[in-house]
């Protein structure tokens, strides 16, 4: 079967990888983009790409499989290598010849192809290895199907293998050998690949105790290689104790660094030297004492002075000087015994390394140790933290105490400058935790935590999308390229090359991980149309970076609507499906500039929701709100700007990563280039019944632990709904255009992207007909046409305002001397009372006086602080100033007037 497309392909993603940039060169992708150092200076085989490296080995050391980088070229086997009559194994063989890069010609025999049943019916090939009375171990193929049945492999039902292990089936153990055991299946045949011999013992929590009576009394070294994780630890230092009082020969390996034996195997790192640093490892692990440590340390490293810890604490170890002098020494006495005692054979100590390996060695070594203790605790170095926005960084450690669990704190760079420093940091942040060590040896820990290689974790100020990485980050799950990533034990995600987390924790997203999208019809029969475009709206805020990047805008959405007309349902149920319950919006009125500043920038990929923030003061204050303040982030561009924490002259713009959504009693007024930014719906009690009352109370009723499952599963459908979304827009945009009924350009971008939103609904709610998306989609285009008349009038209530104007403005009077406009058949003049302006061209209106009038007269006037604010954009007559003017039907005196230009002023006699 030919494997050499999945090469190709792996190929072709490393040329276009902008992150890298390699350069073509006969056999080799080189030049690359390192990742940890940044030079170029990574490369990879051509005919065999596995692994990305690093030139600098000693200074850097990269090294990334093309499967950790790529994942998706290594989805789904089942369609690239489906299994067929001919080749019943095709697809299993493939996985392990590709996936695993073990040799078919070696370990084609010892399994097989099956199929697990998943949960919708259909099956998920696996691959199969026959254990003992007709039991078997599965592994799941496909990353797909693993998602689906929550785990990669299986056992047969009702297994039992305390005791137990597999080998692999040509291997023979025999008297004096050493034997690997290890976890997995694929551990073990990575190292009998090697030349090991092994065994799978399938859990740390299972010691194949069989196999080792059937071995007993056979000199076999039993050497324990469980995961170097904590649990693997615990259980083999268990193991170890057990092994030594039953007499078994027994060591330990730990590969260290986080690496399983196959992905050593696969990185070509199984070496004869690479076991003995894995034995080293295992033998500073199974000591018993501080002082073993240090003897096994000085074996390895020949030098005399280091810190190490034990239990928990830190010791500084010095070895004096003159051990090489008397280990010399130790030499000759070694080899002269063994000349005048010839009867016993002994072995001839030529080096101070074979002298120390002895037990007069020991002895000597333990004579010139000196060990202090320098702190009660082991602080352990995870990685640094970056802060996104004011590039400050952290650095995180697991401090341990002997007893109790370990904590984790976060320390700046000055805490870690002198051991003084350090030491007030550990008593703040860590309980009862000290340290007493000397600037020197400060000085050797920190070389060994930073010396290696820092990891770099890139910390956002909000929850959501981050568009660097492709990444959507909450408190603990995130997602990418439509995968759920998993909080590792330090706390942050790890996506492709990046390494990120959120510092934003005031807000908690629940996820759900199965979604019933059977709620649908329902919500449709309750909130109508109306509420089908918010939940529209809705999926596609949670894509608005992506939709914003193609598009170049965001539209706005407003929900306006009568008291009871369930506005307040429908945005509280949609916030449940992403995840956050018992919130409706913020009042934007009632915020300082910072508190929305703030708001603003909380999240990315989601709706910010204003409600009721239509009220007015009669005199604006400081920091009030105005709605033509959110234009900008309609290109995701700032929307607030506040001067840098610097002496500089530098500001700091932060973009707008959401959606708007507006929500209140009254619809918005401003100008036509913030109304043309907005998708308008009014809610009514029109279509309400007994039958929607009950459902609705459901809809209110909803626990969000249930419902939110919506939200995973819009991100697993991140590439289908993006995708659907584009490639209708353009048919939508068209298609308003040419009808002839809206005029403006951005009206109808902005509902012809929510049309498309609308047209995505059914990936994840396949219920939905044709015909039912088709009804919104026309239901979105009738408000489109309403909003191009919205542009083209003045606010209803200031349509109102005009047309009590026209009302009580003019009377007939008898007094002569009133202000004629002209005089009728009666011998009667007409008289203004509203106007006080003396110009015919203009229109002043005292509005205290306006309203005295209203009432006088019993009409039912505008709200008058509504007024102040929706005046300004008045279009019937135009807004000039708020200015005094000299009445002219008050006799002159002052009034404080809002001046409008008469729209028939400019008009000219033919």
């Amino acid at each position: 079967m030919d494997y050499s497309q999945i090469n190709r392909d792996v190929v072709e993603s490393l040329e276009k990888d902008l992150s890298f940039k390699f350069k073509r060169s006969g056999k080799y992708l080189n030049s690359g983009n390192c990742p940890d150092c940044g030079k170029k200076s990574a490369w990879i085989q051509i005919e065999k790409p596995i692994v990305v490296r690093c030139n600098h080995k000693n200074n850097c050391g990269y090294e990334e499989s093309v499967r950790d980088i790529y994942p998706d070229i290594f989805e789904n086997f089942s369609e690239r290598f489906p299994a067929t009559p001919e080749e019943p194994n095709a697809t299993a063989r493939a996985y392990i010849e590709h996936v695993r890069q073990f040799p078919l010609l070696k370990v084609g025999d010892w399994f097989e192809q099956a199929a697990r049943p998943l949960p919708e019916g259909s099956y998920a090939p696996v691959v199969r290895f026959q254990l003992w009375d007709g039991f078997y171990w599965d592994r799941v193929i496909n990353k797909t199907h693993e998602r689906e049945l929550g785990d990669k492999s299986f056992f047969k039902k009702y297994i039992k293998y305390g005791g137990k292990c597999w080998q692999p089936p040509s291997q023979q153990i025999e008297k004096g050998d050493t034997v690997f055991i290890v976890e997995g299946i694929f551990h073990a045949i990575a190292l009998w690949l090697c030349g090991y011999k092994v065994v799978a013992a399938f859990s740390s929590n299972n010691l194949p105790t069989e196999l080792i009576e059937e071995h007993k009394a056979q000199e076999i070294t039993w050497r324990l290689g469980y995961d170097d994780d904590p649990a693997g630890r615990s259980m083999a230092k268990k193991y170890y104790d057990r092994l030594r009082k039953q007499k078994e020969k027994v060591d330990v390996a730990l590969v260290g660094g986080g690496n399983d034996w196959d992905d050593l195997y696969r990185a070509d790192k199984l070496t004869p030297e690479f076991i003995e640093d894995c034995l080293y490892r295992g033998r500073l692990f199974t000591a018993s004492s501080i002082e073993e440590k240090a003897y096994h340390w000085h074996c390895k490293k020949r030098r005399n002075y280091t810190v190490l810890d034990f239990n928990n604490r830190l010791y500084s170890v010095h070895i004096e000087d003159d051990i090489n002098r008397e280990l010399s020494k130790s030499i000759d006495e070694h080899n002269q015994t063994d000349i005048e005692d010839d009867k016993t054979e002994k072995e001839v100590v030529k080096t101070l390394e074979d002298a120390l390996a002895t037990e007069r060695g020991r002895e000597i070594f333990n004579s010139n140790l000196n060990i202090n203790s320098i702190s009660n605790c082991l602080p352990k170095f995870l990685y640094c933290e970056i802060d996104q926005e004011t590039t400050d960084v952290a650095y995180f450690f697991d401090i341990y105490l002997p007893k109790g669990k370990g904590l984790q704190v976060a320390l700046t760079g000055s805490n870690l400058e002198s051991p003084k420093s350090f030491n007030k940091a550990l008593l703040n942040q860590a309980p009862g935790s000290t340290f007493d060590g000397s600037e020197n040896q400060l000085k050797m820990l920190r070389d060994r935590w930073f010396d290696n290689g820092v990891k770099q974790v890139r910390t956002i100020s909000y929850q959501g999308y981050d568009k660097s990485c492709q990444t959507y980050v909450f408190q603990d799950f995130a997602f990418h390229n439509g995968r759920r990533l998993k909080v590792n034990k330090q706390g942050y995600f790890v996506a492709g090359k990046d390494r990120i987390k959120t510092g934003f924790k005031s807000l908690y997203i629940h996820n759900n991980k199965s979604f019933d999208p059977s709620w649908i019809q329902d919500y449709h029969l309750v909130f109508s149309h109306l509420g089908m475009m918010a939940l529209a709206f809705w999926l596609g805020s949670l894509f608005a970076e992506q939709i914003r990047a193609e598009l170049k805008v965001f539209p706005f959405l407003e929900l306006t609507g009568e008291h009871g007309a369930g506005k307040t349902t429908v945005i509280e149920f949609l916030w449940k499906l992403c995840g956050r319950d018992d919130y409706e919006g913020f009042d934007p009125s009632k915020a300082t500039f910072a508190a929305r500043a703030r708001a603003f920038s909380q999240l990315s990929n989601m709706p910010v929701v204003l409600i009721e923030s239509d009220r007015q003061n009669d005199s604006a204050k400081k920091g009030s709100f105005d709605f033509e303040e959110l234009k900008t982030a309609y290109n995701g561009r700032a929307i607030r700007s506040t001067g840098a924490f610097n002496r500089g002259n530098e500001t700091v713009e932060p973009p707008f990563r959401g959606a708007i959504v507006i929500a209140q009693n009254d619809t918005v007024d401003g100008s036509p280039a913030l109304l043309s930014r907005i998708v308008h719906g009014h809610a009514t009690k029109a279509h309400f019944s007994e039958k929607t009352k009950l459902l609705a109370q459901q809809f209110e009723r909803a626990a969000v632990e249930e419902v939110s499952g919506f939200l995973p599963a819009a991100f697993h459908k991140e590439k289908a709904i993006v995708g659907k979304i584009l490639e209708d827009y353009p048919k939508f945009d068209a298609e308003y255009a040419h009808r002839g009924e809206i005029h403006d350009q951005r009206v109808v971008k902005t509902h012809a992207m929510v049309s498309a939103m609308a047209g995505a609904l059914p990936i994840l709610f396949p219920s939905l007909t044709a015909n039912t998306i088709q009804d919104i989609q026309h239901f979105i285009y009738t408000r489109a046409v309403n909003r191009q008349g919205r542009l083209s009038a003045d606010h209803p209530e200031v349509q109102k305002f005009w047309e009590i104007y026209d009302y009580l403005n003019v009377r007939l009077v008898a007094d002569t001397e009133a202000l004629a406009v002209y005089t009728n058949n009666a011998g009667k003049v007409e008289a203004q009372t509203l106007n006080h302006s003396k110009d015919n061209g203009l229109i002043a209106i005292n509005l205290i006086h306006y309203k005295q009038q209203c009432e006088l007269a019993k009409v039912d006037h505008p709200d008058i602080r509504e007024l102040k604010k929706l005046l300004p954009n008045s279009r019937r007559h135009k807004f000039i100033a708020c200015k005094n003017v000299k009445s002219g039907i008050d006799g002159d005196r002052t009034r404080y007037c809002w001046v409008f230009q008469h729209r028939d002023a400019n008009k000219g006699a033919d």
